[in-house]
């Protein structure tokens, strides 16, 4: 199989176990309702895998009969376990890859974490632990062309991920022959109106915008204000599910 992207190598994936990382995850933006219905009724409210939960905002939201959240980061799954909705998931360290679980389950998902996976042990296992696998995406900027055109050259200029390149996921597994797409949704865009330090904090969130691997942490801080412009700011986000199958 070809290899994955370097831009997701496991070195980039690591930052998640971070202390500052970890504490600046909640400065995301919320999944639209939408999004969380639309999975719910897929997995005909049945059990639920969410893999790379992070901190579980996907499995904390969903209302199923079960969840079973897995991420790799301890530091995230203490934090998930503080939040709203953490009593009726079942939390679990390890890797999708050979965490244990107890199937069978109606669904596996994953939030904004497949590209951080070891594709060839997760895939297979993931369709042997369910018949679909929905691929959730979030887009925190939608709709506003000119914001994200204004970032770009500070993310060029600072990013520790030098290999980092804007590919789809969803294209590259296809491509490797180790899913199908059966189905799409995208919510509507739902209103955002973000703080700049709440716009701040989410970039800090991201693995290629790590505190601590930054050269010039500042410095990025800096230039992130400054393209950002004067508050308020009227933003969108939409949540998209890429529902997929095993290639027959």
């Amino acid at each position: 199989m070809e290899p994955k992207p370097p831009g997701w190598d496991v070195r980039y994936a690591n930052v998640f176990q971070e202390p500052d990382v970890v504490a600046s995850y909640p400065y995301r933006p919320p999944y639209p309702q939408a999004t969380l219905d639309e999975l719910a009724r897929i997995a005909a409210a049945g059990a639920v895998v969410d893999a790379g939960c992070g901190t579980g905002e996907l499995a904390r939201r969903l209302e199923v009969a079960r969840v079973d959240a897995v991420d790799i980061s301890a530091p995230m799954l203490a934090l998930a376990q503080t939040l709203p909705g953490a009593d009726h998931v079942r939390w679990i360290h390890g890797g999708i890859e050979d965490a244990p679980l107890d199937p069978p389950y109606d669904l596996v998902v994953a939030g904004d974490s497949v590209h951080w996976f070891d594709w060839a042990r997760a895939l297979p296992r993931i369709f042997e632990l369910a018949p679909q696998f929905a691929v959730v995406t979030r887009n925190w900027f939608k709709g506003d062309d000119d914001l994200v055109a204004r970032l770009r050259p500070v993310w060029s200029a600072h990013s520790w991920n030098t290999d980092f390149k804007p590919l789809d996921p969803i294209a590259e597994l296809e491509a490797r022959r180790l899913l199908r797409v059966v189905d799409r949704f995208e919510s509507e865009r739902q209103a955002w109106r973000p703080t700049q330090d709440e716009i701040v904090g989410l970039h800090f969130s991201q693995s290629g915008f790590a505190r601590e691997r930054l050269a010039d942490p500042d410095a990025f801080e800096r230039d992130l204000r400054e393209a950002l412009g004067p508050e308020p700011y009227e933003l969108g986000v939409s949540g998209a599910i890429a529902l997929t199958a095993p290639v027959a």
